[in-house]
């Protein structure tokens, strides 16, 4: 059996999936399987991988699962110790999974993950070091759109591991993983689909007692458009174009999956300090909303229609969590 179970997960990735593959295949450490999961892609992209990669495990799903149902039914079946979810825009330097793997000897470890930069030479913008929440509750890659200067080049404990390349211990998982039907459960929140389930995930991990790792000598490379706006809010004019161009689909889910997050796993003192703070920056996300991009408005139906699903999750969460309120209150930095 192998420590880690790698699982790709893509839908149309065709043209981006084989230099993904030939990066983990590259790696120093061996001790993986490779999985393949196709989202019912409809650009040949199974039959490009079991022509080009015959030693990758092929799982095809009839139907687009989503990130998290995709990723769902691959730690469902996985046999090994560790496990790792991968996008099909990520490609990993030599070094990243036994860099990674590493910090798994530290028993307190439930997830861990390396640098992402946007694209290899100079200057080296960073895409993230791991996932930051603050007293607003904005979840963020922490780093992201700043020039590389080793600013972060320090072990350090995160708020959580962006989805894109992180590594989980297999009982971290199964102690934060989410009932949701008789005997059914999630360890992504399917509901959100796709868009801050890797938030969410760390958030319930943190409140199992996990840590999440940042480890800086493992590095890759995710050059995604969804935030690479040049200075973020700072530049408010080209930000508000960026975000424009956007598929709607994922301006609502950003929207809508960010709120569940909180009101999911949010709770005791923190919350009731951080309110103020909280209502201050959603309504400022609403009016820009109502200003900019009222299309995003046609969530709305859906988000009350989900609503009592999440405050039953957040029952389920909540009284399972393991960490105090004063534990808790260190993370919104």
């Amino acid at each position: 059996m192998h420590k880690l179970n790698i699982n790709l997960l893509g839908w149309n990735h065709k043209d981006q999936i084989g230099p993904v593959i030939e990066s983990v295949l590259k790696q120093t450490f061996t001790d993986f399987e490779l999985f393949y999961m196709d989202n019912a892609s409809q650009d040949g992209s199974v039959d490009f991988v079991r022509e080009h990669f015959p030693q990758v495990t092929i799982i095809a799903n009839d139907r687009n699962l989503g990130y998290a149902g995709g990723h769902n039914k691959f730690f469902q079946m996985a046999t090994s110790e560790l496990v790792m979810v991968l996008n099909p825009d990520v490609q990993l330097t030599p070094e990243f999974l036994s860099c990674v793997v590493a910090a798994f000897d530290d028993p307190v470890v439930g997830a861990a993950g390396g640098k992402t930069l946007k694209s290899p030479g100079s200057p080296a913008i960073i895409d993230g070091t791991g996932i930051m929440i603050d007293k607003y509750r904005r979840g963020r890659d922490r780093g992201q759109g700043e020039e590389d200067r080793g600013q972060y080049d320090r072990v350090t404990h995160v708020f959580g591991c962006t989805g894109a390349a992180a590594i989980f211990r297999r009982r971290a998982l199964e102690e934060a993983k989410l009932l949701v039907a008789s005997n059914r459960y999630e360890y992504f929140d399917e509901d959100f689909f796709a868009y801050w389930e890797d938030m969410d995930l760390s958030w319930r991990l943190r409140l199992q007692g996990w840590e999440c790792r940042f480890v800086p000598e493992a590095l890759a490379y995710h050059p995604r458009k969804a935030a690479s706006n040049p200075g973020g809010y700072k530049h408010f004019v080209s930000f508000v174009r960026h975000h424009r161009a956007l598929p709607l689909r994922i301006r609502r889910w950003n929207w809508r999956n960010h709120l569940f997050c909180i009101i999911k796993n949010d709770f005791g003192t923190p919350l009731l300090r951080g309110l103020p703070f909280i209502a201050l920056r959603e309504l400022a996300i609403l009016g820009y909303i109502l200003i900019f991009e009222t299309s995003t408005l046609g969530v709305v139906p859906e988000f009350f229609r989900l609503l009592p699903k999440m405050l039953e999750k957040r029952r389920y969460i909540l009284s399972h969590k393991k960490i105090t309120s004063e534990g808790a209150a260190k993370w919104f930095v």
